[in-house]
């Protein structure tokens, strides 16, 4: 049952004799239009009256929902109000606003949402709110916050659980001699050196040039092969983007958020410039004061393509639509910590996405994963295993155990770490590929004249297909598989040795 206590902004004082009949009349007619009698209580307003410029209402029922309600009889009084009396109305205001449903399961917990008061009795919720305005009333949050409610009770019964995984193939087996941690042996020969921030390094000149020629082996092997071309993506995500992939439903513990100043003069910033001047201290206090949040640095990679087709219909001819894009960092914020290069915070990312009709889109995600096994196995020649996963965005969502299905869903490609131990369970997730159906299709309005427009996603993260690559062989390059070896050698000879005394 829903209640809701409010009134109507008229546009003078007001006093209208008519105003029992048209109430009588709203019940009868409008409130009942689209109810289903049988399993709801029609909406009926119990109480109408005029104090001044203000009509206050009390309104009861399931359907429609008492907001909803409240819509239909402004613009019905409106229209009888404006024609016989010259009155019209400005606004309206729901002073007090109850609901009380059925949950399907009972909760495990207690459970809060913003803007409402919850309290849960067995499968019984009732949400109480205050003062809501006319934006909050036409934009529907309460039915909003009502599923949010049940989602969250929901995935109550998920947390604690590992995610689904199930191995569907295996390569063979490798002997293994090295058993450092590369990170480790990288640093000290100044590879890479760690910088001052969480999960962040430098990449030196040798190093550079090992990442570089696995990028050429992969552009040569996968991307050209299956028809792939190279794309640029924005690193920087306004929100409208992770709104689009749905990343904005969880996406901020993990997240570098982008701030801009919100006034650019000097004067504005002069407080700021002079706590510094006196301090030699950031001043993060006064900075937070004088910014607003744009959107956030790069976290899948992918949601900024889908600007070059958002609120678009692509022409048949145009497909399949096969990109890749490695031309930055992607960014996150481990909460669990940082480790080596397996786990960082800035990272470098390759990104494949493409665009087809629903067959293609299935049958180019599997001849993907086949390539992706073929280079791992056979080129780089590592030793390596794929699982099907939660699918990505019901990961993100909390959902743990969903499989996916044959024609949506995630496949991970995992690597065995030696420096780890045990093969049972010391792994390293170095690629995924998705078909995630009409998921971002759908996210960012994009369409054909005719027919379901799918798209799949398949991000590598290079760093960790390296470190995978050095614990499995070592950091000899002449350990290392001929393909790669052939590539870095000549421009590794080039490079005078960075010594620091």
């Amino acid at each position: 049952m829903f209640n809701l206590k409010g009134f109507l902004q008229l546009s003078k004082e007001a006093k209208i004799p008519e105003l029992k009949g048209w109430v009588k009349e709203a019940n009868e007619t409008i409130l009942k239009k689209g109810a289903d009698l049988k399993v709801s209580k029609p909406s009926k307003i119990t109480v109408a009256e005029i104090k001044k410029d203000r009509l206050y209402l009390t309104i009861e029922g399931e359907y429609p929902r008492p907001h909803d309600a409240l819509q239909r009889f402004r613009k019905f009084f409106a229209e009888k109000a404006g024609k016989e009396h010259k009155i019209g109305v400005r606004g309206q205001i729901a002073e007090e606003y109850s609901a009380v449903f059925e949950l399907e399961q009972k909760a495990l917990k207690t459970v809060s949402v913003p803007f409402a008061e919850v309290k849960i009795d067995g499968k019984k919720c009732s949400l109480k709110f205050k003062d809501l305005t006319e934006d909050f009333l036409q934009k529907n949050y309460i039915d909003r916050i009502m599923n949010l409610v049940k989602e969250k009770i929901k995935y109550q019964f998920y947390e604690g659980k590992d995610e689904f995984s199930q191995t569907t193939w295996t390569g063979k087996e490798r002997p293994t001699k090295y058993r450092s941690d590369p990170s480790e042996d990288l640093e000290n020969k100044l590879w890479i050196k760690r910088t001052a921030s969480k999960g962040q390094w430098v990449i030196g000149r040798e190093f550079t040039v090992f990442l570089n020629s696995l990028k050429t082996l992969m552009k040569e092997n996968v991307f050209k092969k299956l028809g792939f071309q190279e794309m640029i993506f924005p690193k920087f995500e306004y929100w409208d983007y992770p709104k689009g992939s749905g990343h904005a439903n969880t996406i901020y513990p993990n997240a570098y958020f982008v701030m801009v100043p919100k006034n650019s003069s000097t004067e504005f910033w002069e407080p700021v410039s002079d706590h510094y001047k006196i301090t030699k201290e950031i001043d993060k206090k006064g900075i937070l004061e004088r910014v607003e949040s744009v959107g956030i640095m790069s976290y899948a990679q992918c949601p900024p393509f889908w600007a070059l087709l958002q609120q678009s219909t692509v022409d048949e001819s145009s497909l399949p639509l096969k990109v890749f894009d490695w031309s930055g960092p992607t960014y996150r914020n481990e909460a669990g910590g940082t480790h080596g290069l397996d786990r960082l915070e800035e990272f470098r990312r390759i990104e494949m996405i493409w665009v087809a009709k629903k067959e293609d889109e299935i049958k180019i995600w599997k001849d993907i994963v086949e390539s992706l096994k073929n280079f791992y196995d056979k080129v780089l020649d590592l030793e390596i295993r794929t699982d099907r996963v939660t699918p990505w965005w019901m990961a993100h969502a909390g959902i743990r155990t969903d499989k996916g299905t044959d024609e949506m869903g995630t496949i991970d490609f995992n690597a065995y770490l030696p420096y780890r131990g045990d093969r049972k369970q010391e792994w390293l997730e170095i690629q995924n590929a998705s078909s995630n159906g009409i998921k971002y299709t759908d996210g960012f309005g994009v369409k054909l004249p005719k027919g379901e427009l799918w798209s799949g996603c398949a991000g590598a993260g290079l760093d960790r297909i390296a470190v995978a690559l050095l614990a499995q062989k070592g950091v000899n390059p002449k350990d290392w598989p001929s393909a790669l070896t052939d590539l870095v050698l000549p421009d590794l000879q080039n490079i005078n040795p960075l010594k620091l005394l």
